[in-house]
């Protein structure tokens, strides 16, 4: 399932003036911390979100809480974050905001008997959309959207939209969402993204057109005019794609498979791609080595580079705001051959490679 697969925009240099007269001054290109989740707090089991200046001091907790094992959502303005909690006694699914630096704590909601997951900021940072799954069973979503300033929340009513819908993306202009939903007649191919197409949709509920199909996970270029997707490739292995924003033109980018197959899955083969701040290049995870790695290629799929070697595995790479870095985590060996899940950053060229923090994964940048 695409639930909980998660994406941030951004616009550079913007300024944005709210109704209320209020400017959220949306400047990503600077920033000095990184946000995670980690387990900083000594015989800790539980995950909780982060912060430390980006040379891996100051590290603290944002928040008392505990969270689930998932990227944390940082706003465009890079001061707020969206996170999600398995709260006691009952364990349910809350989501919550946060400024960076622990204050402004809110509640978005709560799921007391289902799910929630996939939260996205729009452009002005206003707006908050996520997923809300009813029950356990995952038959039917809603698309909620909160009001960050009116603390309102809306179920986005799609004409004609599937009853499981999950991955919802705003466009970079505010003006459009790209998701993922799940079609009853196809469920039979569970294990493929065959079950899966791409949807795009006004904000307002209307205009909804089926754009690419047996795929998902979609992630708008920062200029808005391509999505970069997964679908099958050999043996239903997961590849990276590329379409124009209207679903046309689409081109399969990589092709790539793990060696080591488990029996009655499919092969790893390629996911996680971010896109580069001028929309030329990708960042993404292959598994073509057996354990997965770092790599960047051009958006046409050419000029493909290995960018790290893995001891274990290095995944979920951010690209800083700055366009010039990439954040990943790196699961790392220490002298007495015990592992640690830790935070390293290189040039976006691969080179400069070194470690930040040895504790946490899915770093993100921030003020």
């Amino acid at each position: 399932m695409c639930l909980m697969g998660i994406f941030t925009l951004s616009q550079c240099n913007k300024s944005v003036i709210l109704d209320d007269g209020d400017p959220i001054i949306i400047e990503p290109s600077n920033y000095s911390t990184i946000a995670f989740i980690g387990r900083i707090t000594d015989n800790s089991a539980g995950w909780s979100l982060c912060i430390m200046d980006k040379s891996g001091d100051n590290m603290r907790k944002i928040v008392e809480m505990t969270t689930t094992c998932q990227k944390p959502v940082r706003s465009n303005s890079g001061t707020k974050l969206l996170f999600i909690t398995l709260t006691p006694p009952d364990y349910h699914y809350e989501l919550y905001s946060v400024n960076i630096d622990g204050t402004g704590l809110t509640l978005i909601d709560n799921a007391k008997n289902g799910l929630i997951g996939s939260p996205d900021w729009s452009p002005d940072d206003r707006q908050i959309i996520y997923v809300k799954y009813s029950n356990d069973n995952r038959e039917k979503s809603d698309f909620i959207i909160y009001d960050m300033f009116n603390k309102t929340h809306k179920v986005l009513n799609i004409e004609g939209g599937e009853d499981d819908k999950h991955s919802p993306k705003f466009s970079p202009d505010g003006k459009q969402i790209a998701y993922c939903a799940t079609v009853k007649s196809d469920t039979t191919f569970i294990h493929s993204h065959c079950h899966h197409h791409i949807y795009k949709v006004d904000v307002n509920g209307k205009n909804n057109q089926l754009i690419i199909k047996d795929a998902s996970s979609p992630k708008w270029s920062f200029q808005g005019d391509k999505i970069v997707y997964s679908s099958s490739g050999v043996g239903g292995s997961s590849q990276i794609f590329v379409a124009n924003a209207n679903g046309s033109n689409q081109k399969q980018l990589t092709s790539t498979v793990s060696p080591r197959i488990w029996p009655g899955w499919p092969p790893d083969g390629n996911g996680a791609p971010q896109w580069t701040v001028d929309g030329k290049k990708i960042v993404y995870v292959s598994w073509e080595n057996e354990r997965p790695e770092i790599f960047i290629m051009n958006s046409d799929g050419n000029n493909k580079k290995r960018l790290t070697t893995a001891e274990f595995r290095d995944e979920s790479p951010e690209i800083t705001p700055d366009g010039k870095h990439i954040l990943f985590s790196s699961r790392k060996s220490d002298m007495m051959n015990a592992y640690y899940d830790g935070i390293w950053i290189m040039s976006l060229d691969g080179s400069n490679q070194k470690v930040i923090s040895k504790t946490g994964i899915y770093p993100v940048a921030c003020k």
